[in-house]
């Protein structure tokens, strides 16, 4: 009997030191990722696809609400409703990190692809601001910060949990109305340890039928603004209406939108400017649907023409499910992909999934003191859409 419990202790040592300790078929995934360094993702938790765990992820209505308290009445609705157009998180992550070369999706917009080295870009946007950007990865912490554009400034933060079992992401907004950061934090629990890179695409609003796009893509609509906008007085954040007058089947239709931002002559190289973001069009019977485009032209009642900046940073392929973007424009890609740029979240949305960002349409005037867009200005717009 002691010669049998010796063996037995034997064996036992053996075992522990040779760690061919056997595992049963009854062992569970969570058991397995609680094991730290025997885990499949010891040297990389980053990597997989991750579904959003709305019950331990804060709440965003809360968020803009906490954020926006302090405001007049005036103010507090506007502010609210973009910060919760930036707030919400995307329903699904994809990451493959490859040392330091991450390639990234999300249930907001398609792959992108960047390198985590730490070395700062820049990009000129739009408005004319110079956004930069620098990606690092420190361990298992994925960190992207940009700065530049004081509405669309924003830092996150990937960090695997539990082993690997989950990742918070936490975003740190900028908005300009607030002067201050808003800080968002979400939690994703795995579901594939395989980045899968075609996520399905979020519904741009609660409504399913404003998910559709019914203006095919490259269709040139001519709109008239319904109220004025005007870089002394629009804000981010405001929105606007635009009657749509031709061509004849989308007559009467309503374009809806938001100022994504607005700039004084003397902050942006001397140019006033105006950047606006299209998110959804209502048709004369009151259905909805989603909407995106470029501005081609902007006439003012008068018939002054005012210039329209249609540079680009950002290439869409065939493909709709990748994105070719420059070393530059990686701040605003990643951005759209978790709903953290300005106008960004259900309205960049859209844009994100056909290949044009937040704010594609910009109108500026040089050497002015102020960009005024009367109410009457007409609005040549093409429009954006899945092929």
């Amino acid at each position: 009997m002691v010669h049998h419990l010796n063996l037995k202790n034997a064996l036992t040592i053996v075992l522990a030191v040779t760690g061919l300790w056997l595992t049963t078929s009854a062992q569970t995934r969570s058991e397995r990722f609680s094991q730290g360094s025997r885990s499949g993702y010891s040297n990389n938790r980053l990597s997989g696809t991750w579904r959003l765990n709305a019950s331990r992820s804060d709440d965003p209505s809360a968020a803009a609400e906490r954020a926006t308290r302090n405001l007049d009445v005036n103010d507090r609705q506007r502010a609210r409703e973009n910060l919760l157009r930036r707030l919400g998180a995307p329903s699904a992550l994809a990451i493959d990190r490859r040392g330091r070369t991450v390639t990234m999706a999300s249930s907001r917009g398609p792959q992108v692809t960047f390198e985590a080295d730490g070395i700062e870009t820049s990009e000129t946007l739009r408005n004319g601001h110079q956004r930069r950007t620098r990606s690092t990865i420190s361990g298992e912490r994925l960190t992207v910060r940009t700065s530049g554009d004081r509405g669309s400034d924003y830092q996150v933060v990937f960090e695997p949990l539990e082993g690997g079992r989950r990742l918070r992401v936490t975003r740190s907004l900028y908005t300009e109305r607030l002067n201050q950061e808003v800080v968002a934090r979400s939690v994703y629990d795995r579901v594939s340890d395989v980045a899968q890179l075609d996520l399905d695409r979020d519904p741009p609003d609660a409504s399913p039928a404003r998910g559709d796009f019914i203006v095919p893509d490259g269709a040139m609509l001519t709109a008239r603004l319904t109220q004025q906008l005007s870089t002394k007085q629009s804000r981010e954040g405001d929105r606007f209406t635009l009657n749509v007058i031709e061509p004849g089947q989308y007559r009467g239709a309503v374009i809806e939108g938001v100022v994504a931002s607005s700039d004084r002559s003397g902050r942006v190289s001397g140019r006033a400017a105006l950047t606006l973001d299209f998110e959804r069009i209502r048709m004369r019977d009151g259905r909805t649907y989603g909407f995106a485009g470029t501005i081609e032209n902007a006439a003012l009642p008068n018939g002054e023409n005012v210039r329209v900046d249609r540079e680009g940073n950002v290439k869409e392929d065939d493909s709709q499910t990748s994105r070719t973007v420059s070393r530059s424009a990686i701040g605003g890609a990643i951005g759209a992909l978790i709903g953290a740029i300005a106008g960004g979240g259900k309205g960049a949305a859209i844009g994100a999934a056909v290949g044009v960002g937040a704010g594609a349409g910009s109108v500026f005037i040089e050497g002015r003191d102020d960009l005024d867009l009367p109410s009457g200005t007409e609005i040549s717009i093409r429009a954006s859409a899945p092929r």
